[in-house]
C-alpha cells in the first residue's frame, strides 16, 4: 500500500508553491503518492497519513491562509506526521540571528502542532511581480532581488522527512 501525503502550502508570488512541487517530486521519487495543493485548496485531510505544510516568512510570519489552514485543522494534523518548511529572502545570509528570526515565523504554528521536522529555504524574489505595497517594502529593507532556492537542499529536506514519516 502506497502512503498518501499532503504537500501543502500557501504562496504570494509562486516561490513557495516551486518549493513544494520539489518537495512532492522527492517524496514521490521516495515511493510516496503525494498531493500538493495550495491550502485553500485542501477540503479534507482524512486521506492522507501525513502532512507537509509550508508558508512563505512575510513580514516575519507565516502567511494567515497556512496558519488558519493548520488551526483549523490541528485535531487531525496532531494525528499523523507533520512537517514544516518556510521559504523566506531574508535567509541567504547565513547569519544564525537571520535564521533564528526565520525558524521563529513557525513559532505560531508551533505551538498548536509539533512538527518532526521543520525547514527554512530561500525564496525568489522579483521585484517586477510585486504588488506597488511589497515593492515598497523590499525597496526599503534593500532586499536583493533573484532567485536564492537551492533545489538540491530542499530535496535533501525532504528525504530527511521522508525518513521520519515513512512506514516501517
Amino acid at each position: 500500500m502506497k502512503d498518501k501525503i499532503l504537500v501543502a502550502y500557501a504562496t504570494r508570488y509562486g516561490s513557495t508553491a516551486d518549493v513544494a512541487e520539489a518537495i512532492g517530486d522527492e517524496l514521490r521519487t521516495m515511493g510516496a503518492d503525494v498531493d500538493v495543493r495550495p491550502v485553500d485548496k485542501v477540503q479534507e485531510l482524512t486521506p492522507y497519513r501525513a502532512a507537509v505544510i509550508g508558508s512563505p516568512i512575510y513580514m516575519g510570519k507565516w502567511l494567515p491562509e497556512s496558519q488558519v489552514f493548520i488551526e483549523k485543522n490541528q485535531q487531525r494534523l496532531r494525528s499523523i506526521p507533520v512537517a514544516f518548511f518556510a521559504v523566506g529572502l531574508t535567509t541567504t545570509d547565513e547569519n544564525p540571528e537571520v535564521i533564528r528570526k526565520a525558524e521563529a515565523s513557525m513559532d505560531a504554528v508551533r505551538m498548536l502542532v509539533t512538527p518532526v521536522e521543520a525547514g527554512i529555504f530561500p525564496g525568489r524574489l522579483e521585484s517586477s511581480v510585486l504588488s506597488p505595497t511589497d515593492r515598497a517594502i523590499i525597496t526599503m529593507i534593500r532586499a536583493k532581488t533573484g532567485d536564492f532556492r537551492d533545489f538540491q537542499v530542499v530535496r535533501a529536506w525532504a528525504q530527511a522527512v521522508w525518513q521520519k514519516i515513512a512506514v516501517v
